[in-house]
């Protein structure tokens, strides 16, 4: 379907369809309407499975692309945690030398 043209459908549930699309949307982070979507799609090719494996085989890639990039993200916010500690210890003590802090500290173990 990627690439394909799509068109928008409105279809009318009940009202605990809808509250059952919410929490399983919830459960694997996604959107209600993207569920919809997936469970008719797959109701559609039910039978063959060859088009199945196929959609199944797609999500899996943009699953292990997700996955990537949320490590990626993860190491890059490590390393600028990292760099925000080191200048914030810079500013700490550059404002210590500024303020006369450090002189004072010096003095007293004298």
């Amino acid at each position: 379907m990627t690439g394909a043209k799509t068109r928008p459908l409105t279809i009318r549930l009940p009202a605990r369809a809808v509250e059952r699309l919410h929490e399983h949307a919830n459960t694997v982070k996604g959107r209600p309407t993207a569920i919809a979507r997936e469970l008719i799609l797959a109701g559609l090719i039910n039978g063959h499975s060859r088009e199945q494996a196929e959609r199944m085989l797609t999500i899996e890639r943009r699953l292990a692309a997700i996955d990537q990039q949320v490590q990626a993200v993860s190491r890059k916010t490590e390393e600028l945690s990292v760099s925000v500690e080191r200048l914030l210890a810079m500013f700490e003590a550059l404002l210590q030398v500024l303020t006369g802090e450090h002189s004072k500290e010096n003095s007293h173990h004298e």
